[in-house]
Formats: C-alpha cells, sequence, structure tokens
C-alpha cells in the first residue's frame, strides 16, 4: 500500500501567506488532499510551509458538544462548591493568578495558568462530588510546552513541520518532556492542546483587582509599584444587531446564566468564527475582512495555529481517535475547540480565568474527569487487545493488535479481523481522513493478503463498495477486490452527516516498488488506466475523479504486471452526456492537488457564489491527472544519483502544490500545452530521456484540446446576451472528440515508436521485483503491538497488574530456546511451500505453526506458473 506522502519541506525563517481551510469534500489536501492557499492577509508561524489546519468551512450538521463527559447540571454544582470552598484564594492558585496579571510578554502566562490548573486539579480529587482521588486516566497534568517543538510525526521525516503548542494536556509519565532540552513529546502522546494570544496585557491587572475588589480582597501592586484600581464603564452599552445568516446558522445560543459554557457555538466557516469579534464584524464581507486590522489578524492567525495542531492529532495514530479537543485563550478568556472529520466546533460563550474562575476550575475538573471515550477514543465496535486496555494503554500509538468483527456478503458467520501493521495514514483534520492497515483474520476470506481501509463518509454519496461494485458488474478491469465491508459508526447529524466505516481488500502494492527500477513501464501503466478510465466513464457511467500516486497500484497477475485504480471514495455516477447525476454539495473540487487538472484549479481560484456555474469534472480531467502523475512518478520514484538533477525535479513538483490555486494552474496550463517546456526545459533522469519524447504527444494533444477549449469559450462570448451556443453543437465532454482515450493513445504512439510488448510486464522479465514484492508481502506474525510505545505502556499495565514470574529462570531460558528452534524449523518448512491449496471462501483455519517469509507463490495470487514455481523453489533451497 502506499507509503504516506510528506508535506513539502520547511521554510526559511519569516513570515510566508498561508491559506484557509477547505470543505471536507475536498479530502485528499496536500498530498493527501486539497488544501485551500489563497492569497490572505494570515501569515504563517513557526517557521514551515508544510501544513495547512485543515478545518472546514461552512460546516452543517449538530454537535452539542460541552465539557467532556460532564453534564451541566453537575458543572453547576461543582462551581457552587468551589466558590463555597474559596478556591480563588487558595495560596497556589492566588499566587498564580497574580504572575498572570503582570506578565512581561505573552510567554509570562503559560507557567502561571499550568500552575492554577494542576493546583485544582489536585484540590478536586476526594473533594467534588464524583470525583475520586485520582482522575479515570490517571496523573493528567498541564504542561509547558513552547518553545520546544513537538516530535515530527516519523512518516513525514525532514520534511515534517515543527509545531510548538504553548501548554499540552499529557499523562504523567510525560510531563518531563515538554519544554525540557532532551527527547521531545510525541503527537500521539497529547490529550489535549492550549494555545494563547496575548492582546492586551496591560488590562489583566485590572481585570484582576476588579475580580478581588467584588470579593473583598485587597488589590494587587503592578511590577512598577502603582495600583491599577479596576475602571468603571460609564456607558450605557449599545445593542448588537446579529446578522441574518449568522443569527439562522447559529446551532445553539450560549447560556450566560448558566455557571459553564456548556451550549457549543454554531459550526462557522474559520472566517465567521474569530473570537472577540463583535456580531457586526462577523457579518463583514470578505473583502472588508482582508483590510481588516493588525489585531483580526492574530485573531485568525491563532485559530489556523489550532487547527494545525489538531491537524497533527488526527494524522499521528493511524485513525486511534474520533475527534481532538483544544482550547485559545486570548488573555483570560477561554473558548473549548472540538475537532473531528467533519469539521469543527467551538463554544459560544469565553469563559474568563479570572471573572469566572469557578466556571473555569470546574471545566478543567471536568477535563480530567473525561473517560478515553470523552478524550477521542474509538467506540468499543474497535477493540483494543487484552494485554494493553484502556485507559492505561491511550492514548495509543496505532491501532496494531486491535480487532473488530466484520461478515463477508455471502455469509452470515462473522470474520474477526486483527489489525497487523498500519501501512498508510491521510494527511487530513477533516474529510475522509483514510487509514490502511494490514490484517489478518481467524478464517480464510481470500487466498491474498489483505488490507483494512478506515475512512469517514459522506452518508448522502454512494459507498465506496457500491461504486467498486457497479464497475465490477460492467466488466471494468484494473479495479480493486473487495472482500468485505461494514458501517462501523455515525459522526454527525444532518445533511453533512458522515459515518466511519472499514472496507477490506486485496493488497496491493505502490508503484514506487516497481518504478524505482522499471520506469520503462511506465507507458504501459498509462495504457492501463486509459483503458479502465474510458470503461468507467462509458460502461459503469462512472467517473474516478481522484486519479493520484496513492490511487494507482499494481498486482501480479499470471506471471504480470496489472496496474489497479484504487479509492473510489471521490467516485460519482453520471448520465451519457457526462453530467454528475448527484447535485454537488461543496464548493470545494474533490481530488488531490499535485495531480488536479489546470481547469479545475483555475475555476477553484475564482470567487465562489451560489448563483455561479462552476465547472463539471469530466473525463478529460481524469486523463489530465494521469498525465501528472505519469510525470511525478519520474519525477519522485525513480533511481537518480545526481544531486543536482533531484534538487531540479524535487523544485518541479513543489510547483504544483505551493502556490495559490491560480499560480498552479498556470503552471500546469504551460506544462500541457507549451511544447518547449516538455521538450527541453523540464529536467528528468537522465535514465528516462528517452521517455521525454512519449510525454511530448500527451503534450501536443493537451494542446490540441486547448484549443478547442479556447474556440468555444470565444463562441459563447461572441454570442447575443440572451443567447448561448448550444452544447449540442460542441461536444463539451471531449472537446469535439480531441481528448479521448484512442486519439490520446494515437498521438502517443506517433511520438513514441517503441512498442510496448506483452511481455515486458512479465516478473520474469523485470530483475529485482520479485525479491522487491517478497520482501514487502511480508506480515508480521505478531500482532500483539511491539513498537516501543505500546511495550512501555505494557510495562505500565503489569505495574498495575502484575503477572506471575516464573520459578526457576532457567527454566524460562529452557522455554525461550525451545520457542526459537520451533520458529525456526516453521520457517525453513514455509520457504519450501509454493503454492496455496484452493479453500471456499470462508471456512475454519486448520491449526498450523506460525510461518517466517511469504514466499512469492503463496503472497501474491498470480504467480501460479510453473516456470515460477520452480524459480521459487530452486531460492528457497
Amino acid at each position: 500500500m502506499p507509503e504516506h506522502s510528506p508535506p513539502p519541506g520547511e521554510s526559511p525563517p519569516g513570515p510566508e501567506p498561508e491559506g484557509l481551510p477547505p470543505d471536507k469534500e475536498a479530502t485528499k489536501e496536500g498530498r493527501g488532499s486539497t488544501p485551500m492557499r489563497p492569497s490572505c492577509e494570515v501569515m504563517r508561524d513557526h517557521k514551515t510551509d508544510s501544513v495547512h489546519p485543515h478545518s472546514a468551512g461552512g460546516i452543517g450538521g449538530h454537535l452539542d458538544r460541552g465539557c467532556p463527559g460532564v453534564p451541566p447540571d453537575r458543572l453547576n454544582e461543582w462551581a457552587t462548591l468551589i466558590k463555597k470552598l474559596g478556591w480563588f484564594q487558595d495560596r497556589t492558585i492566588e499566587r498564580a493568578l497574580t504572575d498572570y496579571a503582570r506578565p512581561a510578554q505573552e510567554s509570562g502566562i503559560y507557567k502561571p495558568f499550568a500552575r492554577i490548573a494542576n493546583q485544582i486539579l489536585e484540590l478536586a480529587k476526594g473533594v467534588l462530588p464524583g470525583v475520586g482521588v485520582s482522575y479515570p486516566i490517571a496523573d493528567i497534568e498541564v504542561v509547558v510546552n513552547d518553545p520546544i517543538s513537538i516530535e515530527r510525526i516519523p512518516e513525514h521525516g525532514e520534511l515534517g513541520a515543527f509545531r510548538k503548542p504553548d501548554l499540552l494536556f499529557v499523562r504523567g509519565s510525560q510531563k518531563d518532556l515538554s519544554g525540557g532540552t532532551g527527547a521531545r513529546v510525541r503527537w500521539v502522546d497529547i490529550l489535549a492542546f492550549l494555545e494563547f494570544k496575548l492582546d492586551h496585557k496591560g488590562q489583566l491587572l485590572q481585570t484582576l483587582n476588579t475580580c478581588r475588589e467584588d470579593r473583598g480582597l485587597p488589590l494587587i501592586i503592578s511590577k512598577d509599584g502603582k495600583s491599577d484600581k479596576p475602571k468603571k464603564n460609564t456607558k450605557k452599552p449599545v445593542p448588537k444587531r446579529r446578522p441574518a445568516r449568522t443569527a439562522k446558522g447559529a446551532l445553539a445560543s450560549s447560556n450566560r446564566g448558566t455557571s459553564g459554557p456548556t451550549s457549543a457555538g454554531s459550526k462557522r466557516s474559520i472566517d465567521d468564527v474569530l473570537d472577540g469579534d463583535t456580531d457586526q464584524a462577523r457579518g463583514l464581507s470578505k473583502k472588508q475582512k482582508s483590510d481588516s486590522s493588525d489585531s483580526d489578524i492574530i485573531r485568525k492567525n491563532v485559530q489556523l495555529q489550532a487547527g494545525g495542531y489538531a491537524l497533527e492529532l488526527a494524522s499521528c495514530t493511524y485513525g486511534t481517535r474520533v475527534f481532538s479537543l483544544g482550547s485559545i485563550v486570548r488573555d483570560d478568556k477561554m473558548s473549548l475547540w472540538y475537532y473531528d472529520a467533519s469539521g469543527y466546533v467551538r463554544t459560544a460563550e469565553n469563559v474568563s480565568v479570572m471573572k469566572d474562575f469557578e466556571k473555569f476550575a470546574a471545566i478543567m475538573v471536568a477535563f480530567a474527569c473525561g473517560e478515553p471515550k470523552h478524550w477521542g477514543a474509538l467506540p468499543d465496535i474497535i477493540s483494543p487487545p487484552s494485554s494493553i486496555p484502556y485507559p492505561v494503554s491511550f492514548p495509543p500509538p496505532s491501532l496494531k493488535g486491535h480487532t473488530l468483527e466484520m461478515v463477508p456478503p455471502d455469509t452470515v458467520e462473522p470474520v474477526k479481523v486483527t489489525l497487523g501493521k498500519p501501512v498508510f495514514t491521510q494527511y487530513g483534520l477533516v474529510g475522509r481522513r483514510t487509514f490502511l492497515y494490514r490484517i489478518k483474520t481467524n478464517t480464510v476470506v481470500a487466498q491474498t493478503p489483505l488490507v483494512i481501509k478506515f475512512s469517514y463518509q459522506v452518508v448522502s454519496r454512494k459507498r465506496e463498495q457500491d461504486m467498486v461494485e457497479v464497475a465490477r458488474k460492467a466488466g471494468v478491469e484494473h479495479i480493486p477486490k473487495v472482500h468485505m465491508w461494514r458501517d462501523l459508526w455515525k459522526l454527525s447529524e444532518g445533511a453533512r452527516a458522515i459515518f466511519h466505516g472499514a472496507l477490506v481488500y486485496t493488497r496491493y502494492i505502490p508503484l514506487k516498488a516497481l518504478f524505482k527500477t522499471a520506469w520503462h513501464l511506465i507507458p504501459h501503466m498509462a495504457d492501463q488506466i486509459l483503458d479502465c478510465l474510458h470503461d468507467l466513464r462509458y460502461k459503469a457511467k462512472m467517473l474516478h475523479r481522484d486519479i493520484s500516486a496513492n490511487n494507482v497500484m499494481f498486482e501480479i497477475r499470471d506471471g504480470a504486471v496489472k496496474f489497479i485504480v484504487i479509492d473510489f471514495d471521490m467516485a460519482t455516477m453520471v448520465d451519457s452526456a457526462g453530467e454528475p447525476l448527484a447535485p454537488r454539495s461543496s464548493k470545494h473540487r474533490t481530488g488531490t492537488l499535485p495531480f488536479m487538472a489546470y481547469e479545475l484549479l483555475d475555476d477553484m481560484s475564482q470567487p465562489w457564489s451560489l448563483e455561479q456555474q462552476r465547472i463539471v469534472h469530466r473525463l478529460r480531467h481524469d486523463f489530465e491527472s494521469l498525465f501528472y502523475l505519469c510525470l511525478y512518478c519520474i519525477f519522485s520514484m525513480v533511481e537518480v544519483e545526481d544531486a543536482s538533477i533531484k534538487a531540479s525535479m524535487a523544485k518541479q513538483l513543489k510547483q504544483w502544490e505551493d502556490l495559490t490555486y491560480d499560480g498552479i494552474a498556470s503552471i500546469k496550463q504551460r506544462l500541457c500545452t507549451d511544447v518547449k517546456r516538455i521538450n527541453k526545459r523540464l529536467a528528468f533522469p537522465p535514465s528516462c530521456e528517452v521517455l521525454r519524447r512519449w510525454f511530448l504527444g500527451w503534450v501536443k494533444m493537451f494542446g490540441k484540446a486547448d484549443a478547442a477549449m479556447k474556440t468555444y469559450d470565444e463562441a459563447q462570448l461572441m454570442s447575443e446576451p440572451h443567447q448561448t451556443l448550444s452544447t449540442q453543437a460542441f461536444d463539451i465532454d471531449t472537446l469535439q472528440g480531441t481528448i479521448t482515450r484512442d486519439t490520446i493513445k494515437l498521438s502517443l504512439g506517433f511520438y513514441y515508436k517503441h512498442p510496448m510488448r506483452p511481455e515486458d510486464l512479465q516478473i520474469a522479465n523485470i530483475p529485482g521485483l520479485g525479491k522487491t514484492i517478497e520482501v514487502y508481502m511480508h506480515d508480521d506474525d505478531d500482532l500483539e503491538g511491539q513498537d516501543g510505545h505500546v511495550q512501555e505502556q505494557r510495562v505500565v499495565a503489569e505495574k498495575v497488574k502484575p503477572t506471575r514470574k516464573p520459578r526457576s529462570t532457567s527454566k524460562a531460558k529452557k522455554t525461550e530456546v525451545a520457542k526459537k528452534k520451533t520458529v525456526q524449523k516453521t520457517v525453513v518448512a514455509s520457504k519450501k511451500t509454493t503454492t496455496t491449496k484452493l479453500v471456499s471462501p470462508i471456512q475454519k483455519q486448520p491449526q498450523k505453526p506460525k510461518r517466517g517469509v511469504r514466499t512469492l507463490a503463496a503472497a501474491t495470487r498470480s504467480m501460479t506458473t510453473r516456470s515460477m514455481q520452480k524459480g521459487a523453489l530452486a531460492k528457497a533451497k
């Protein structure tokens, strides 16, 4: 399966423009989806141009979120008791509040806030109703993190973003890592984050003294020896007028009479939800907002930073969390944020650490009282191993070792699926959030290795397995084989409701394993995928709409390479004219940004309105994505030794996703239509120069199609205002027949004279491929979870529940030696296995010893020819 594609690299010091987040149907952002990066005044922070906070804009649905697992009545009860117990005057809290009110700079409020929060958690133990002597997740603490960046997600490597949340909710075992000079905190170990912004530090002491005066306490003297007395507001308040669209979109109004911010605010675009903005400001147009003050920029920036942290939490753990929690604290006012795959929601009420101290304290206790499910743990449908139960092992680094039950379509007997090594995580906060795992089952489901795909899907869309089945019945080749599926849980409500689903299909092999050396097969890949896309459109009446490097793979069938188009999440049914049958539910495009057609990107760069007619995604756009995929394979997968050439190719790829939509569209249009650019200006690996003329065939064909499109556009402009050129007179789907499967193949054959022989795809004629596949198909026999983090968690679990030690150390060693000998024998036996006995789709597997490395024949469905069996036998001997 595909490796996770990291975002672009680290930026040099200095601010750069950052984009605003897209809607959830633009679900493959960056190299996993389409980040929105229009020009705006929001500046990048933390020295990175690689990560975008993929929070959704204009999200519908209803998600009333209060504090984790605590009803409003209990919060009110706690707040009342906290006031009676006088926590505001606790010596530790009183000193911390004083330090909080007199900061020299923003970082000066971090430690005081942490001291306040931790003292509250300590005071609540065994005192407040329903709070025991320890919390459900033991030793939760709030720690200062900034200026230390969180350890980057391993899959991102050196290209990952450095992010520095100000404060963190972590387990006690992680507190020493934060703010230190040694090992850093990992994203997988963070329960929640807090981000601060100090706008008016001079008002903090005045606010605190107002609170102290109301409570009959002496005023605090400022550091310069002056007493900052509270100022009384003599002006009459001006009634605010809520714009109609904002009032209509509100899901729940805040109840100012309650003791906590338990009612959620309306889910708005990130442009509309600006903390501290008046209702009138929320109704301003985007143009007016772009001319806003520096304070508005800061307000946007802090939310984008927080969205970036939620993005890392959603992407770092291979789907182990349904949602993530965070807080934004501006001056002394805190808002709670909840992020899931359908978007984000925040509390409508901002709680003051000083003015609403009792409310704030109750909220902190509520967080600590949350069980793993209240911090985002998965429902019980996916069960953790008994050896590392929740909450001791929460949050887990992956779902390795977790189990769930699924029922194949041709039987009623449930199959137990145990998750193995994670192989893919999509880098996105909203939308599908796709995660892939290798699996093992307790019964035979198929004669090939399998993977399970977890993703969030829109309820109104046709399910992926249904789309694949339609294509299969229509006789379309080069599509994946689906074996089982299950809808796991519903996440949201309303028109934008989404559900979490699991899909089991054959494990295919990433293109990189093939094209690293066998780059000469790229024309073969294009030839097969052209057939697949054509048949999807004209046989199955379907468009894939997301051709990318992660969605085209290959398998070995009948001893030859066969390319497969996977991931039909974004596929749509169309009529005979190519028009989508279902109306679009999003103003954003589908697809993966580096592979999107320039016509769609240009359309995305234009201001969106309900009245504007958007360009329809058509088959020719998928053909263009295939062209970019072929170039991508050349630029990123082929082995190149020359450092300067590698740098040039990386720069070429970065242009496909590191500019505004308009900028990327312009670059791609020139790439598709400028013969000189493809013939001389693009850097190619020296070994692939022979393919340059093959790519020239693409460009010549796209040039003709572009000219036809311009002719059509000019005719539309020259027509009478009340008339439009009939689409029946112009085939908009194929641009008057200039861009079809057959015209593409004809153009490629004219410029690339090398014949594509079927024998080129035989695995016997591709040196080293057999070994590469064998390594890739190797399964870890240990599905218990043996990575470092799980081992650490297991040690903690053993301390909670000590296991019986063997009486004799020597006896234990003998047992271990005996196990090793048994494993060695089974490995030797497995190497001699070259054929697979066909069995019924579902039957109990006979008891047999664990296998070692899979043989080539057992690992792939198609290696059953006599010559290949003899070759495997020779290698085993």
